[in-house]
């Protein structure tokens, strides 16, 4: 993707639909989870609504835009956050980022239960 689509996309998604999303994010009925973080250098609580797959010991998390965005930094600097799925408050505890050959298999038999 084209640096200047991402960092427009990113900005977007932050500014206009994040706020729109949050309203009804980790509720039984919506798609969509809520993850509670602290910033890394402000200390401030942030809410980030985000797509996370159950998987065998924990969860996988998509990163449609890399890595280096904000909540994923957060996260990993505290080492820990709470995602709110499905009217279930779930801490997490050592976060990481891994790459997606290594949990494909997993994401895919989590779809396919789940459908």
């Amino acid at each position: 993707m084209p640096y200047w689509l991402n960092w427009f996309l990113r900005r977007f998604t932050k500014h206009v639909l994040n706020p729109v999303t949050l309203r009804r994010a980790g509720l039984a009925n919506n798609q969509y989870a809520a993850l509670h973080h602290l910033g890394r250098k402000s200390g401030r609580p942030y809410v980030t609504p985000l797509v996370a797959e159950p998987v065998g010991g924990g969860f996988v998390i998509p990163l449609p835009y890399g890595e280096d965005i904000d909540w994923c930094r957060n996260l990993l600097a505290a080492g820990t956050g709470t995602l709110d799925l499905k009217d279930e408050a779930i801490p997490i505890i050592n976060p990481r980022v891994v790459e997606l050959a290594t949990v494909q298999d997993q994401v895919r038999l989590a779809q396919v239960s789940a459908g």
